[in-house]
């Protein structure tokens, strides 16, 4: 699906574009990620869309029930053992029902209600923004806070530094954030952000202004210039307690994201705005977020319970009779997971924390101040984090039968291979219509299969009840370019996969001893070979180059842009909050030392030579960094990436940000 922001003239109306690319009248295409469609407005979604998502479910949904129709009634042995063997292979091939069924109510209609922007906070309420930090760099850090200073309307910026860092604080007072450390550093981001908030109660009590809304943003989640005006109208509503927004990532080609189409673009675009459409509460995902404060004191605080204290404070809200929506509109930019380790980390973090919360809240229990509707939600996105044990129990299913030679199934292989060949496919292809073009099969059984590890953990949890720690997901650049390790457990299924694919070719040629029909063989070693297929997958993608650890702090920016250097013309080859890269033509002296750099439409700042790279015929590369603790030129360099100028890049639509520029 292409998700469209629709026309300012009408905030409703709904259109699709196919190609991910936005022109302006005049101009030559630009080629945006796709979630730059998603800026200037909030997404709706287009008729067409709409009915291929649906006709896509029943499709998907329908060919999963005809194939196990099919097994039940066409090839299931008669009697004696096989029977029970292949009522089991059946039973593991109807796992996916449920989970279909579900997708198909949860993302039915993915139209959600917005509220109309502002140009001064609704009912005089004050807000805060808060940037809870640990120990992320500089070029992490900084756009976040220079972005949120720079917000409108009015409002308070408030960076809390668990850190202790001198030139954070040096960095804070020059943007004008208030810069905030605590004693004690414990329950990590919740107890951050409950510091705060009984900061603001005291001084609140001592004679001061109360804060009525606080806004929150992860260190490396810059806010765009909507951030405040398209949000802070729907808080006229009184007993709404938490706005939600999507979280979007400029760090194209990151390992679970690759700027439109990942993880979490599928879980924003489809699945919460799905929730939010059915009527299911949706919850607090962290950054991206607005909560009201008096609605934070009545439950006691963020929650600290648990390691995901989004998720545990929204129950805690909604068990007071509170209320939550959900703003589609793309409204800051943060950095996805760069790198296998630092996808695990956070999805670790993410389901082991989720194990806490179904257990702390009892979410199996029928609870009467939730909705059927948002219990089963709950749980079954609780539960979705141990589908590592289900891709293990996948291997472990056919293989067994295989072994034991049971007869599983009576039909021919060759018209097994066709019925399957045919159901898989349609229940890929409607799947995908279904979830709105929002995932790519290669990639997501990649991932599903990495999280086989997030899996068990989850499971080791549930069994031993050990104490779990908040590790913060690291951002930023690493001391050495490694590539990723590939889990001991993927490994060792890849490794039997193929010995029992092996095995089963070896017995049909009669060379090792064999005891199942040829039929049977098929039934089974049809899920191993696509085990096979899919962990290898998931192991090149792992050891990918691409997703090997950077020494880089800063993303960097493809951007066809002229720039002076120098006062001298020249064409930018990248550029990130800490550097530039450009080109100059052959013939011409390479600059050193500090030299003058302008943006279009956009103050000169100073920056160092670092490197030049002659490039024979093509001129050289002058590579410029900052110099040393220069807060002013990151400023300028964030602020024209995060909140770029109308007509400073030909082609850039008005509002959308130089970082949707994708890379040629």
């Amino acid at each position: 699906m292409t998700l469209l922001a629709p026309e300012p003239t009408s905030a409703r109306s709904r259109r699709v574009r196919r190609p991910h690319t936005l022109t302006r009248s005049g101009s030559s295409p630009l080629p945006l990620l796709a979630w730059a469609e998603g800026v200037v407005a909030p997404i709706s979604e287009s008729r067409r869309s709409r009915t291929m998502a649906r006709v896509g479910g029943l499709v998907g949904l329908g060919a999963l029930v005809t194939y196990l129709a099919w097994r039940i009634l066409a090839t299931l042995p008669p009697s004696g053992p096989g029977r029970w063997a292949a009522w089991i292979l059946v039973a593991f091939e109807s796992m996916p029902l449920l989970a279909a069924t579900a997708k198909l109510s949860g993302t039915w209609s993915i139209d959600t209600v917005s509220a109309d922007p502002v140009t001064e906070s609704p009912l005089g309420l004050r807000v805060a923004v808060l940037i809870p930090t640990y120990d992320e760099s500089a070029e992490v850090v900084g756009p976040t806070v220079a972005a949120a200073c720079e917000l409108s309307p009015i409002h308070e910026t408030w960076v809390l530094d668990d850190g202790d860092r001198p030139w954070l604080a040096a960095m804070c007072a020059e943007y004008g954030a208030r810069y905030v450390t605590r004693d004690e550093h414990q329950h990590a981001k919740a107890g951050n952000l409950n510091h705060a908030l009984a900061l603001m109660e005291a001084e609140e009590e001592a004679g001061g202004e109360r804060t009525d809304l606080i806004a929150v943003l992860d260190s490396d989640h810059v806010p765009l210039p909507a951030f405040l005006t398209s949000t802070l109208g729907y808080f006229v509503d009184e007993r709404l307690a938490l706005l939600q927004a999507p979280q979007t990532f400029y760090n194209a080609g990151a390992f679970d994201d690759d700027g439109g189409v990942g993880e979490q673009s599928l879980f924003f675009n489809v699945q919460l705005a799905g929730r939010e459409s059915s009527g299911a509460e949706i919850f607090w995902c962290g950054s991206s977020s607005i909560l009201r404060v008096d609605a934070l004191r009545e439950v006691g605080g963020v929650a600290q319970e648990t390691v995901t204290e989004d998720m545990h404070t929204t129950l805690k809200l909604q068990r007071a009779g509170w209320r939550a929506a959900f703003h589609h509109q793309n409204i800051a930019l943060g950095l996805a997971p760069a790198t296998p380790e630092q996808y695990l980390v956070q999805r670790r973090r993410w389901g082991m924390g989720a194990m806490q919360v179904m257990v702390h809240e009892r979410l199996w229990r029928r609870h009467r101040w939730m909705s059927v509707r948002t219990q089963f939600e709950y749980l079954f996105g609780a539960l979705w984090w141990l589908e590592g044990l289900g891709t293990i129990l996948a291997l472990m299913v056919p293989a067994v039968l295989l072994l034991t030679g049971a007869i599983t199934s009576t039909a021919s292989p060759a018209t097994f291979v066709t019925v399957f060949v045919l159901a898989f496919g349609l229940r890929m292809w409607g799947y995908k219509q279904l979830l709105r073009h929002q995932i790519r099969w290669r990639s997501a059984y990649a991932l599903r299969v990495l999280r086989v590890t997030v899996g068990l953990s989850c499971l080791w949890w549930l069994v031993t009840r050990r104490a779990l720690t908040f590790t913060v997901t690291p951002k930023g650049g690493a001391e050495d370019r490694l590539r990723g390790r590939v889990p001991a457990v993927v490994v060792g299924m890849l490794a039997a996969a193929v010995s029992l694919v092996c095995i089963a070719v070896l017995g049909l040629l009669g060379h090792i001893p064999w005891h199942t029909s040829v039929g049977s063989t098929v039934s089974s070693g049809v899920w191993l070979v696509i085990a096979v297929v899919v962990l290898a997958n998931a192991t090149m993608r792992i050891r990918a180059e691409q997703y090997a650890t950077s020494r880089r702090n800063a993303h960097r920016f493809a951007i066809p842009a002229t720039v002076l250097l120098d006062g001298v013309a020249t064409q930018l080859a990248d550029l990130s909050v800490g550097g530039a890269s450009v080109r100059i033509q052959p013939g011409v002296p390479a600059p050193s030392g500090l030299v003058r750099f302008a943006l279009p439409r956009a103050e000169a700042v100073s920056l160092r030579v670092t490197a030049v790279v002659d490039q024979g015929a093509s001129g050289s590369l002058v590579k410029l960094g900052l110099d040393g603790e220069d807060w002013t030129s990151l400023r300028q360099l964030a602020l024209w990436i995060f909140h770029t100028p109308d007509l400073a890049v030909a082609g850039l639509p008005a509002g959308v940000p130089a970082a949707a520029i994708a890379a040629r």
